[in-house]
């Protein structure tokens, strides 16, 4: 995918289950591609393969 949006749903999760959520979007994510998140949630940068662009915002490389 170009753009993956997932706002306001991984905060019911535990970090465990985030983290397997962010893995398998990030192999579904196109390089270059997108993952918007809710301002509510965090990814855990160290364990994340997405960039950091802004909040709420990471990007594939």
């Amino acid at each position: 995918y170009h753009v993956i949006f997932l706002r306001n749903v991984m905060i019911y999760f535990d970090p465990g289950t985030k983290n397997n959520i962010v893995n398998k979007l990030y192999s579904a994510t196109r390089p270059g591609g997108c993952l918007m998140i809710g301002h509510a949630e965090i990814i855990q940068r160290a364990q994340s393969k997405y960039h950091y662009i802004k909040p709420a915002i990471y990007k594939k490389e």
